[in-house]
């Protein structure tokens, strides 16, 4: 990947002025891909709870959307292991 920002020797992150644009557009993708994950795992959980509700666990719908879920969660704690929420 193509880095936009640097690291100072403070710990705060710069980014060259011709790239700034450039920078934007990227956060804003990273923006709009993370709320898609969390706005996907919020759709997730009723419809497990629905299918549990009906006896339907061991459905292949049940069963994609359990691993659906699972890897959400996984992503979701990775980015908060860098501080993103």
């Amino acid at each position: 990947m193509d880095r936009f920002t640097k690291r100072t020797k403070e710990g705060r992150f710069v980014v060259d002025s011709s790239r700034l644009e450039a920078a934007i557009q990227r956060l804003a993708q990273f923006e709009d891909a993370y709320q898609e994950l969390t706005d996907s795992q919020t759709q997730i959980h009723p419809k497990l709870k629905k299918l549990r509700a009906d006896g339907k666990e061991k459905t292949v719908r049940y069963r994609e959307m359990m691993a659906q879920k699972l890897v959400n969660l996984n992503m979701l704690l990775f980015l908060e292991k860098y501080g993103i929420r």
